[in-house]
């Protein structure tokens, strides 16, 4: 009788562990675990808390609105798009040799990078606990009514 109860209860806890794939909309639910946009999907996380990072593949793009991440939002060299308004993340934000990026209304526990991309970066409106750098973007970054707490470095000097 005491192998019955355990088994259900390993297979919840190894469920719960797996990676979830996102190519579509996600919307007013938790995740307990890491989301990634595959190669070339779009995923849209709205009203969604993800206990864990939100990867974003090559040539993929991702939007969280009204979310909140406990992890990272980190993308994949090539990656499309990133947006995040009105949401919250309790690590960093990584974006490096990719597309376009844009925070709104947003939260960063950690830091900020943007690195070497080729789209369009637009900040406003966002608090950065940590450093907020910007280094060999093709486009400037630009924004407004911005607060960093930490170092506001490169290209980000003056946001």
């Amino acid at each position: 009788m005491t192998a019955l109860m355990l088994l259900p209860l390993a297979a919840l806890s190894t469920a719960g562990a797996a990676d979830l794939n996102c190519s579509g909309t996600i919307s007013g639910r938790t995740v307990n675990s890491d989301v990634k946009v595959r190669p070339g999907a779009t995923c849209t996380l709205t009203n969604v808390r993800v206990n864990g990072d939100v990867e974003v593949g090559r040539g993929s793009s991702v939007t969280l609105t009204n979310s909140q991440v406990e992890g990272n939002v980190e993308s994949e060299d090539g990656f499309g798009r990133i947006t995040l308004n009105g949401s919250v993340v309790a690590g960093d934000v990584e974006a490096e040799r990719g597309g376009a990026v844009s925070l709104s209304n947003t939260r960063v526990a950690g830091d900020v990078e943007l690195e070497r991309n080729r789209g369009a970066l637009s900040l406003n409106r966002v608090t950065v606990q940590g450093d907020l750098k910007c280094e060999a973007n093709a486009a400037v970054p630009r924004g407004a009514n911005n607060r960093v707490q930490g170092n506001r470095e490169g290209q980000c000097a003056r946001l």
